[in-house]
């Protein structure tokens, strides 16, 4: 049966073996794109959660930093106008003593999050944060307890900004921490499904379903070819399209089976090729 089918040109099986390319990257599936694995790693509570918990941080955070912040202004402005006696300066300085030891705490708390990868790294963040714990504290106790030493609600308010502060920035830390794991396991997920498609699609013919395609492409080229022969094509088994697929398979195989063939060590035939004797060109 099959000899009543024309046979595909050189093209054309080119054209088949592209198609059949074209069905295993569409079998392995679209390239897959990063903001389909956001969500790869869970989280261990809903993302409402999280956020409320960040609400409530920055709501404490700054109910804890406007006293505190009030009264490092006005110690570190007094402080720095008794040696220099100048208005400006003095705002100045007071602004940077609430942002050296409230700000402060805050930095290198989060910092340590982030940059604290060595125990040098750790303890110079760590020794940073306990100045700017200490000037916060200081500087609101000789605030607030001149007059009220005996009130011990006067050592709560005095005390408790500073270490609310840290404390709210120990929480902020920990939500980053987990923020950051869970983009590092959302990356490391995409480039392993990358590396899998990349690796699947670069060279197709190693693809296990590769022969299947390509057959299916090379009957699907001579149903086309041969599309004016229907009755041949109805009458095609399932054997003689096997054949016929093996046949074009084989096609561009003729000449290199030819030179394999002779194995006495003799140099098989080869295309004459031109020569001079002397006599002309042969």
């Amino acid at each position: 049966m099959i000899e009543n089918l024309r046979p595909l040109t050189q093209e054309l099986r080119q054209d088949a073996r592209a198609a059949a390319h074209e069905a295993v990257r569409r079998a392995v599936g679209d390239k897959p794109a990063r903001a389909d694995y956001d969500g790869f790693a869970a989280s261990k509570y809903p993302p409402s959660v999280t956020r409320l918990i960040t609400l409530l941080c920055i709501v404490l955070l700054l109910a804890a930093f406007t006293p505190s912040a009030i009264r490092l202004y006005e110690i570190g402005s007094k402080t720095f106008g008794a040696a220099i006696n100048n208005t400006v300066a003095m705002r100045l300085v007071g602004l940077a003593t609430v942002l050296s030891a409230e700000t402060g705490q805050i930095v290198f708390s989060l910092a340590i999050a982030t940059l604290g990868t060595t125990r040098s790294a750790r303890r110079l963040l760590y020794t940073s944060m306990l100045i700017a714990t200490l000037i916060a504290l200081v500087g609101n106790i000789q605030v607030a307890l001149p007059g009220h030493t005996d009130s011990p609600f006067a050592w709560f308010e005095a005390i408790a900004p500073p270490l609310l502060v840290l404390s709210t920035a120990y929480v902020l830390k920990e939500q980053m921490l987990e923020s950051i794991e869970a983009r590092h396991a959302n990356e490391h997920a995409f480039q392993d499904a990358l590396a899998e498609w990349n690796e699947a699609t670069s060279d197709p013919e190693h693809d296990p379903r590769w022969p299947q395609f390509y057959a299916n492409a090379l009957r699907d080229a001579l149903a086309k070819r041969n599309s004016r022969r229907k009755e041949v094509l109805q009458e095609m088994t399932t054997e003689d399209w096997r054949a016929a697929v093996w046949r074009e398979m084989q096609a561009e195989e003729w000449y290199q089976d030819y030179v394999e063939m002779d194995t006495t060590g003799s140099p098989p035939m080869r295309l004459a090729t031109a020569s001079s004797n002397g006599n002309g060109t042969h």
